[in-house]
């Protein structure tokens, strides 16, 4: 290394270091650096040991000299080294002072204004002065950004103020530290920050997955655009995957268990049949949890025990929303004149599915209020269970039949067989046919059939667009529920942790995603609520901007039709084909 004098450079040194500290050749200008300080000599054995290519830093010495330090891996034939170059009284760029970059080293470490306080005996209102002296100083906006900025331009100093305990994540801190020699690969990479990872637990294989695959790729899409605008605050962000069979209970608990032991900085997922044993974990890791289980039991115990349940988040309305809507869509259809019942009956096949409340007795009293009666069929887990309870649907000759089951292949059967010989029924699904395999195995007889969802994939501007560059990654459109779910909560925790000062401070991460409000493909999400769920428009909220769409479809020539609720609606309700007995074959 050629090192050159200039205006701002007093005195300058370059040392060539081996990996385990010692030195191999040096250069230098001044006495007082003909030996490298040991603590850089160390630093640089790290580098060469993480394999982290480049580094550069402002290392504070014993005499209180600020050192401006560059460090680099070299090709030099078997064994690598690091090139080190130490230079005094360089100006600090952007013009920091000494105690700012202290600051901007502890922000990068994710501390809090009275963390940084309590590091170097300041008030908290003096650092709030000088946090917001480094912002205007860096012309960032955010304490990520600024923090981003310093590493990436070298401005943080070690050793770090206060000791390096809860720096661990940083990878030059890590660097510093002894550990365990690795294998090297040579490398052509910047240092760059460590990456922000999900974890979800998903069913990749088993009876949930083709779900599973909607929830990944939602997920991968969703990354894919957040890393192609910079990732969040410079980091990249990516995805680890656990297969989890979602009616397991030991499965569940061990693929949670999986994420957790990844050091994940949030877990996702879908539902779970023991989706309390997913809880328990997540409430012992800490990090913020997402899922989209649908559970009203797991918003009550959200809210009857925050200290514990706190980080927990259901990003969608629960299923209590379920019952009520079918009956309140109906009574529409009739006061419209668009539908005559057939006959007062409604009848509700309830799945066995655990914990799960479809709010049957709100459902029940509306239904009373129309001159209904609402009878329930319980139903067991297997296919053949569901078709047989056709069979006990039949007898009862209900004007309306809602199929309370979750999966495509129960559902597609119990259709078949309600279709054999109910002339006069609506025939109304939950969820199941927003997977797309609902319509490849039903094909022409899914037409008029009507479904609904707590939370689906809109028809307007932005669902659309979503929907196309789904199409235009996987070959195939997404389906109409947790593709578009899996996609929306990537985006919060991105937003969540870009408004925090550190991705990996989990309470204020949590805190965020309670306060902020997402406008996503599935409707609006607002998780500020005492069970931190989504809430239901218009069941449970007339606020369409902070709620999620209670949407009920049709399926007309193929395709997923909304009937309800407005504005969302894009169709109007059609006569099945299979009424006056015109069945479709």
């Amino acid at each position: 290394m050629n090192v050159q004098q200039s205006a701002d450079v007093v005195v300058a040194a370059s040392y060539l270091v081996r990996p385990d500290g010692s030195v191999e050749h040096s250069r230098t200008d001044a006495a007082h650096f003909s030996v490298i300080p040991a603590e850089i000599a160390e630093i640089a054995a790290g580098i060469i040991r993480d394999d982290l290519v480049e580094a550069r830093f402002r290392w504070m010495s014993p005499k209180k000299r600020l050192l401006a330090v560059a460090i680099s891996l070299v090709d030099s034939g078997a064994e690598p080294r690091a090139e080190v170059s130490i230079r005094e009284h360089v100006e600090l760029v952007w013009g920091l002072t000494a105690r700012e970059v202290d600051v901007v080293t502890l922000l990068a470490g994710g501390l809090t204004n009275q963390h940084i306080a309590d590091r170097l005996w300041l008030s908290p209102r003096t650092v709030t002065t000088h946090v917001d002296r480094v912002l205007a100083k860096l012309g960032v906006k955010s304490r990520t950004a600024a923090a981003t900025k310093a590493l990436d331009e070298g401005m943080t100093r070690l050793p770090v103020p206060g000791g390096t305990d809860g720096f661990e994540h940083l990878a030059l801190v890590r660097a510093s530290a002894t550990a365990p020699a690795k294998r090297l690969v040579p490398a052509s990479r910047r240092i760059r920050l460590q990456p922000l990872v999900i974890g979800s637990a998903v069913p990749i294989t088993g009876i949930a997955r083709a779900d599973g695959e909607e929830m990944v790729r939602g997920t991968q899409l969703a990354l894919a655009e957040i890393n192609a605008r910079g990732g969040v605050g410079g980091r990249r962000v990516e995805l680890a995957t656990a297969d989890v069979d979602i009616v397991s209970e030991d499965s569940i608990e061990k693929g949670m268990l999986e994420l957790a032991g990844k050091g994940v900085d949030a877990i996702t997922s879908g539902y779970f049949a023991w989706q309390e044993v997913a809880h328990e974990v997540a409430a012992d890791y800490g990090a913020p949890y997402l899922h989209a289980a649908t559970l009203d039991a797991m918003v009550q115990r959200v809210e009857h025990d925050p200290s514990r349940y706190g980080r927990i988040f259901q990003v969608c309305p629960s299923d209590t929303n379920y019952g009520p809507g079918f009956v309140e869509f109906l009574a529409g259809l009739h006061d419209r004149g668009r539908w005559n019942p057939s006959s007062k009956r409604l009848v509700v096949l309830l799945g066995a599915w655990k914990v799960s409340n479809l709010g049957l007795d709100a459902a029940a009293d509306l239904a009373q209020a129309q001159g209904w009666t609402l009878d329930v069929v319980r139903v067991g887990p297997s296919t053949q269970d569901w078709v047989e309870a056709a069979g006990q649907v039949r007898a009862l000759a209900p004007a309306a039949v809602l199929i309370g089951h979750y999966f495509v292949d129960g559902t597609v059967a119990t259709i078949r067989a309600l279709l054999e010989n109910m002339p006069d029924t609506l025939i109304y699904s939950l969820y199941a046919p927003s997977i797309p395999e609902f319509r490849e195995q039903l094909g022409d007889q899914a037409n008029g059939i009507l479904w609904a969802t707590v939370t689906g994939t809109y028809s307007d501007p932005v669902s659309k667009g979503f929907a196309e560059r789904y199409r235009r990654a996987y070959g195939v459109f997404p389906g109409r529920s947790h593709a578009g779910i899996s996609y929306d909560r990537t985006m919060i925790l991105a937003d969540a942790w870009s408004r925090s000062a550190s991705p990996r401070d989990y309470g204020k991460v949590s805190q965020e995603i309670r306060s902020l409000v997402h406008r996503g493909v599935n409707g609006s999400y607002y998780l500020g609520g005492k069970g931190q769920a989504a809430v239901a428009y218009p069941l449970a909220s007339a606020d369409a901007s902070l709620a999620q769409a209670h949407l009920v479809y049709q399926i007309q020539d193929g395709k997923h039709r909304i009937l309800s609720p407005d504005p969302q609606a894009d169709s109007v309700f059609q006569l099945p084909s299979w009424f006056g007995g015109l069945r479709p074959m």
